[in-house]
């Protein structure tokens, strides 16, 4: 018999009623599934519509790809792209060589793009798993549509590729682990967090905290463990790029001090300004407001969002504008937080008012997923950029031109360029080329004769345009091949060729 839970407390066993067993599904058990498969199917499509209409770039695509690449060829390889000896200390995550075997099936930068995902969908599951144990089949459904919907979800799928594809279902089916009291999912999903990125270990630090305070029956050394293993393997957040020869190189944390240490002691000295320090921007206050906005607000009644503060934290004390905005991947690691904490909240609502079934049952959970889908569509809209991608015949043609550039030989191209030439050893943005066989440059005919006046690319100090030639210009690329003593390419020819004259 299951236990009614008080004050904070959990189950004190797993209850049966969230995972059910595939011998006895009923049809509406089959929905949660079905709707993480559909969610996967329209994630991925979303993705490559993307990739084929050269959206995506070389910050992140290009990154993973080529490390990824790497991997299946059983090659820990330089990543040109960023330009850091081995990309393992630039992050920790080596969880991303689960994914090399992708690449002996499809060998193509999108393979990322469908694991993504299905990752990101897979996510779902467990929430809808809790979601039915403490409020029933449908309104477990609706938190778990609410949750694909949400806005922070899909800035992850339409970003390219990150190694928080694998962060978000380890933290699902993490927290679910610590509500149902599963001790070796619990285990394993710690494992999977810590090795998918460094400072996910900070969550599972959280979950730890957050079994000590508010779970008196789980056993009390798993909970200190996990709080110790999460934070020294958050540690790899700053001992990484100290040992890379980059000391302090993701510190970007300078409104709280100039050194972990220092940072640590203004916590310490002066909490408030911490506090404050994640609302001073307008920027920080509107994401903020939409962040739990489109849950109504509902996971703030939830302890379970003690889980999220890490994350959270680590996102609005930095110094870079781009965490703040909603759109890229920052939001993917608290979202199926807000989503387990949400549940909660109903759960809390319905225990205070027991005769009101339908209320917390079925009209909230109902308008949280209206809610987020309204947020996602009308105002946060990480969809909106999808209409203004190049046609299917200019994709097509500008393909057909990156195609002339052999396999083996070294490229500099444009970011948006990058995905689509990083199964190869060399391959740098323009920007950082040196003496590249090949350049890609993306943009009119206009754009790249700039770019060769202003000698944006870092070449042979003869002017650019008389060691490279002309190989392909179509679609929105041009393809230039290192040829030294060649024909100059000058701006007034590229035009010409642009126009067809």
């Amino acid at each position: 018999m299951v236990r009614s839970p008080r004050r904070g407390q959990l189950p004190e066993r797993p209850s049966k009623a969230g995972a059910p067993s595939l011998s006895r599904l009923r049809p509406d058990s089959w929905l949660p599934y079905g709707t993480a498969g559909a969610a996967a199917a329209f994630f991925a499509a979303i993705a490559i519509y993307r990739h084929d209409r050269f959206a995506t770039g070389g910050y992140d695509l290009g990154i993973f790809d080529q490390t990824i690449w790497g991997y299946s060829r059983f090659h820990i390889i330089r990543n040109t792209v960023k330009g850091v000896p081995d990309l393992l200390g630039d992050h920790f995550h080596p969880a991303l060589m689960a994914l090399a075997p992708l690449y002996w099936i499809w060998n193509d930068a999108r393979v990322l793009l469908v694991a993504q995902a299905i990752l990101i969908a897979v996510a779902s599951v467990p929430i809808s798993w809790w979601g039915r144990t403490r409020l029933g089949a449908r309104a477990g459904l609706c938190v778990q549509c609410a949750f694909l919907v949400f806005w922070g979800v899909l800035a992850g799928v339409v970003f390219d590729f990150h190694e928080l594809a694998l962060a978000a279902p380890a933290i699902a089916f993490g927290v679910y682990a610590l509500l149902e009291r599963r001790t070796w999912l619990f285990w394993s999903m710690l494992v999977v967090g810590c090795l998918a990125k460094e400072d996910i270990a900070l969550t599972f630090a959280a979950m730890g905290v957050y079994a000590i305070v508010a779970q008196r029956r789980l056993p009390f050394g798993l909970a200190v463990v996990s709080t110790g293993v999460g934070w020294f393997s958050a540690a790899l957040f700053l001992i990484i790029p100290a040992i890379a020869g980059h000391p302090y190189a993701y510190w970007n944390y300078p409104a709280l001090g100039p050194t972990p240490a220092k940072a640590l002691l203004a916590l310490v000295e002066r909490p408030y300004r911490a506090l404050a320090l994640l609302v001073d921007r307008p920027e920080k206050r509107a994401t903020l407001a939409q962040l739990f906005g489109a849950w109504l607000f509902l996971p703030l009644a939830s302890p379970l969002l003690l889980i999220a503060v890490p994350s959270i934290a680590e996102r609005f004390w930095a110094n870079n504008p781009s965490l703040w905005s909603t759109s890229f991947q920052y939001t993917l690691p608290v979202s199926p937080i807000l989503a387990f904490a949400t549940i909660d909240a109903l759960h809390r609502i319905r225990r205070r008012r027991p005769t009101n079934i339908r209320l917390t049952g079925r009209l909230l959970p109902l308008a949280a997923a209206g809610c987020s889908l309204v947020l996602t569509l009308a105002v946060a809209r990480p969809l909106a950029p999808l209409l203004g991608y190049m046609s299917a015949e200019r994709a097509a043609a500008t393909d057909s031109c990156l195609d002339t550039i052999p396999a083996e030989a070294s490229v500099a191209a444009s970011s948006h360029l990058i995905p689509h030439l990083t199964h190869r050893a060399d391959i740098s943005p323009l920007y950082r080329s040196r003496n590249a066989q090949y350049l890609a440059v993306a943009g009119s005919s206009r754009s790249v004769a700039r770019t060769l006046r202003a000698g944006d690319v870092k070449s042979a100090p003869a002017p650019l345009g008389a060691w490279y030639r002309l190989v392909c210009r179509s679609g929105d690329a041009t393809v230039l091949e290192r040829q030294p003593g060649g024909a100059r390419v000058s701006a007034t020819s590229l035009v010409a060729i642009r126009s067809g004259r």
